[in-house]
């Protein structure tokens, strides 16, 4: 990107960067989103059509090869888009294949929270468990975002690891609380009022599955995110600068989870 085209984004993300507020109808959409799409998850609880992949086979030899695939989802409701009113949604599932490896080894990695900071960087710079009880968590994140602009978010989540069956497992990570620091560069204690900030994350949900089979673990993970609406005139920027960051969270995610695994002998390409 040349100088004059990264200072013309610069001014226009700073100048999209002002308050927004999250609207009680927002909020209710997405929730909405989520309880139609999480009714859907529950009817594929079971060892047939686990996996997206189970009813993908060519997409299933391309992540089996070492490929990272990364595709955008849409929930839909009596056959239409749900709509999201003052806000947007991006709906994410990521596939992976980690060789080598097996279901105990993966669910202690992702288990092991303080490594997220080393796991999944420069993403996550800090990561702590406020709470267990039994395979329940509550834990923070700190999640670092650069594109032009610096964002730096303060996240809590509950999540919850459930076994299917010996071969599978998965989890489900809700956001409880998502608060903006106002000034990265001065601290990360000084938080934006939650809801009330530049709108770039609201609600962050995560869904894992995986299943050990063919010498490796199969990975899938699919990540729901609220965020802003586009402000009048800025959707060219705010659009792609949005969905940028759910995918490659998504790719640094998969890639960082691999390699935490040991699984790392192919090649990422998100």
């Amino acid at each position: 990107m040349n100088f004059r085209l990264r200072l013309l984004l610069a001014l226009v993300l700073a100048r999209s960067a002002e308050a927004t507020r999250l609207t009680p109808a927002a909020a209710g959409a997405f929730d909405h989103y989520i309880q139609v799409t999480e009714d859907r998850m529950r009817e594929t609880l079971h060892p047939e059509g686990f996996l997206y992949l189970d009813s993908h086979p060519d997409i299933k030899e391309r992540v089996r090869s070492g490929e990272i695939v990364i595709e955008s989802r849409t929930t839909l409701e009596n056959g239409q888009p749900i709509r999201i009113p003052d806000a947007q949604i991006q709906d994410w599932l990521g596939m992976a294949f980690f060789p080598n490896t097996t279901l105990a080894r993966v669910r202690s990695t992702l288990q092991d929270y303080p490594n997220y900071k080393n796991y999944y960087r420069p993403e996550v710079i800090e990561a702590t468990i406020k709470a267990r009880q039994g395979d329940e968590y509550d834990i923070f994140l700190r999640l670092y975002k650069h594109h032009i602009i610096t964002v730096v978010l303060n996240t809590d989540y509950h999540v919850r690891f459930a076994t299917l069956d010996a071969h599978r497992i998965y989890s489900i990570s809700h956001s409880t609380r998502i608060a903006e620091v106002k000034n990265p560069k001065r601290g990360y204690d000084i938080e934006a009022p939650v809801g009330n900030d530049t709108g770039f994350l609201w609600r962050l949900n995560a869904y894992w599955r995986f299943e050990e089979a063919d010498g490796g673990v199969y990975a899938q993970c699919q990540a729901i995110s609220l965020s802003r609406d586009t402000p009048f005139g800025l959707g060219w920027v705010i659009n792609g600068f949005l969905q940028r960051f759910p995918k490659e969270s998504m790719s640094i995610t998969l890639t960082g989870t691999r390699n935490a695994v040991g699984g790392n002998n192919s090649t990422a390409s998100p």
